[in-house]
C-alpha cells in the first residue's frame, strides 16, 4: 500500500526564511526595485511613484558580502596534519575538490542569504573516470529542512533533509509534479519520492514514475556521521539559522537608492527647459503642438522676449544627505572606507591601515569563527569516508587514523613587505625567530622549501668575499713596513 500525506511543502513555518532568501538575493544582485516591492507586498503606491520616474540603483549590497568573501578567502587557507602521508592526501583532496573557490563562493553566498551548506558525496567525478572519487560541493539553504532540536539549538540535528521540486512531463505529455527527498542520517542516506498536487505533499512513489532506475531507496555511508554540514553566517543564542547581512541594512539601501533616483530624474527633466512666449504667438487651433515644441504661452512674458524656464536645483543639500548616508551605512555594515579606497589621509603602514580597518577584520573574525569549525568537520568526515571506501584523492590512497586538521588562516589584507621584512629581522636579531620561520612567513612557502633556502643563505656567507679597495698584498704601505721590518732584522745581526 503506498504511503500517503497531506503535508504542505513548503511548511507555513518555513516561508519567512525561503522568501528571506529570495528578497536578500535580489539585493545582492541589484534587482533593488523587484525587491523592494516584494518586501511591500506589491504596493500600489510603490508602483504609483516610481512608475513615472527612472529607478537608480547603487548595489551597495553586492560591495558588502564581495567584501567579506574577499577579506575571508581572497588568500587561500593552509590545512596541515602531521602525517606526511595524510598531508599529501589532503593536498590532493584540496586541488581535486578546488577548495578554495568552493570556500569563496559559499562566503559570498553566505553573506547575502545568512546560511549555506557544504554537502560531500561518493561518485565519479567526471563522466570518463573509472574510480570514485569523494566531491564537495555547496548547497543552497533553500533545499535544507533540517529536524531541530527546539531544546538545544547548538545541537547538530540527527536527521537532515534536503528537499526540492522535481517538474516531470509524463508519457501523455501532461505536467506533474513531484517532492524529492533525500534524508542524512548517521550511516545512511534515505531517498524518497512523494507526488504533489499543488503545495500538498501527497502519495510516495517509485522513482520509476519519473524514468529515474538509478537511485537507490536506501544508501550506506559507512560512516556515523552525515555528509551535510550547514554553516550559519552568524547567530545568536536563541537562532538556529544565520543571519543575513542586509537584514538591517534594507531601509538604507531605499533610501539612498531613492535619492539617487529622484536626483537623476530632476536634472534629466530640467535639461531641457519650458520655452516661455508671449500670447498670440502660438496658434491654438492645433496647428501647433504645444507640448511637443515645449513651450508655455503666459501674458506679458519679459517684456514680449521668448525666455526659458529654468530652475536653480540647489541639489547641495541632497548630496549631503546621500554622503551621510553612505557613511552610516559603512558604520552599519562594518566595512571601512580605507579597505574601498575612500579612507580620508594616507595609511604610513600596513599597521596603521589595519588599526582603519579594525571593525572589518572584527566582522571577518566573527564568521571565521563558523567557517573553522565547519571546514575542520568536513576535512574529518571526508577522511572518513577515505577510509571505509578505500578511495584515493588525485591517486594518492588515504592511510592512518581520521584527525582533525590545522587551519592556517590569512588576514585577507594585503602585506606591507617593508614592514613584515623589518619585523622579522628585528625577531632574528632578538634570538625571538629561526630564519627558517622568518622565511616561511615572508616567502610563504613551506617548511622544507625554508629549509633548504636558509641553507643557501648560510653557504653563501660563509663563502670569502674578495675585499673592496686596495689589494692588501700589493699595497705600497704594507710593502715600506715589511723593508723596515727587514732591515731591522739583519741590523741585529
Amino acid at each position: 500500500m503506498a504511503e500517503t500525506s497531506e503535508v504542505l511543502f513548503p511548511k507555513t513555518s518555513d516561508k519567512p526564511r525561503l522568501s528571506g532568501y529570495d528578497y536578500y538575493e535580489k539585493l545582492f544582485m541589484g534587482d533593488h526595485f523587484t525587491a523592494f516591492n516584494i518586501a511591500i507586498d506589491n504596493n500600489k503606491d510603490f508602483n504609483k511613484a516610481y512608475a513615472k520616474i527612472r529607478y537608480v540603483k547603487a548595489n551597495f549590497a553586492g560591495l558588502i558580502s564581495k567584501v567579506i568573501a574577499d577579506m575571508l578567502f581572497s588568500e587561500p587557507i593552509k590545512l596541515k596534519v602531521e602525517s606526511e602521508e595524510q598531508q599529501n592526501w589532503l593536498d590532493s583532496f584540496v586541488q581535486e575538490n578546488k577548495l578554495n573557490q568552493i570556500l569563496y563562493e559559499s562566503a559570498l553566498s553566505n553573506s547575502y542569504l545568512g546560511d549555506i551548506l557544504f554537502k560531500l558525496r561518493i561518485g565519479k567525478r567526471m563522466a570518463g573516470d573509472e574510480d570514485s572519487s569523494i566531491i564537495l560541493s555547496n548547497l543552497p539553504p533553500s533545499i535544507y529542512f533540517p529536524k531541530i532540536n527546539l531544546s538545544n539549538i547548538d545541537e547538530d540535528p540527527e536527521v537532515k533533509e534536503l528537499c526540492w521540486i522535481i517538474d516531470f512531463i509524463d508519457k501523455d505529455n501532461k505536467p506533474k509534479k513531484y517532492l524529492r527527498k533525500e534524508i542524512h542520517l548517521p550511516k545512511k542516506i534515505v531517498n524518497e519520492l512523494w507526488r504533489m498536487e499543488g503545495d500538498k505533499v501527497v502519495e510516495k512513489v517509485p522513482f520509476s514514475e519519473i524514468g529515474d532506475t538509478t537511485t537507490k531507496p536506501f544508501e550506506d555511508t559507512k560512516i556515523n556521521r552525515q555528509l551535510v554540514v550547514h554553516i550559519p553566517n552568524w547567530k545568536t543564542v536563541s537562532r538556529f539559522w544565520g543571519i543575513s547581512d542586509f537584514y538591517d541594512l534594507d531601509t538604507l539601501f531605499f533610501a539612498i537608492n531613492n535619492r539617487i533616483s529622484k536626483i537623476d530624474n530632476i536634472l534629466d527633466k530640467h535639461s531641457d527647459p519650458l520655452l516661455v512666449v508671449p500670447t498670440g504667438i502660438l496658434d491654438e487651433k492645433g496647428k501647433v503642438k504645444k507640448g511637443s515644441l515645449g513651450v508655455v504661452e503666459v501674458q506679458d512674458a519679459n517684456d514680449g522676449k521668448p525666455e526659458y524656464v529654468v530652475w536653480d536645483a540647489s541639489l547641495e543639500n541632497a548630496f549631503n544627505e546621500i554622503d551621510k548616508m553612505v557613511e552610516l551605512l559603512m558604520m552599519t555594515s562594518e566595512i571601512s572606507p580605507d579597505i574601498l579606497g575612500m579612507g580620508k589621509g594616507q595609511s604610513d603602514s600596513g599597521r596603521a591601515l589595519k588599526y582603519k580597518m579594525l571593525r572589518t577584520i572584527a566582522k571577518t573574525a566573527r564568521k571565521r569563527l563558523y567557517y573553522d569549525n565547519a571546514i575542520k568537520e568536513i576535512i574529518y568526515r571526508s577522511m572518513m569516508l577515505a577510509k571505509a571506501w578505500g578511495l584515493k584523492a588525485g591517486g594518492v590512497a588515504f592511510s592512518g587514523e581520521p584527525v582533525i586538521p590545522e587551519i592556517v588562516w590569512a588576514d585577507g589584507i594585503p602585506a606591507d613587505e617593508t614592514e613584515l621584512i623589518e619585523n622579522e629581522n628585528a625577531r632574528i636579531d632578538g634570538g625571538t625567530e629561526t630564519i627558517e620561520d622568518a622565511i616561511m612567513k615572508i616567502d610563504g612557502v613551506d617548511r622544507d622549501t625554508a629549509v633548504e633556502k636558509a641553507k643557501k643563505i648560510k653557504d653563501e656567507k660563509a663563502i670569502e668575499m674578495p675585499t673592496n679597495g686596495f689589494d692588501m698584498k700589493n699595497n705600497p704601505f704594507n710593502q715600506v713596513k715589511d723593508l723596515k721590518k727587514k732591515a731591522e732584522k739583519q741590523g741585529g745581526k
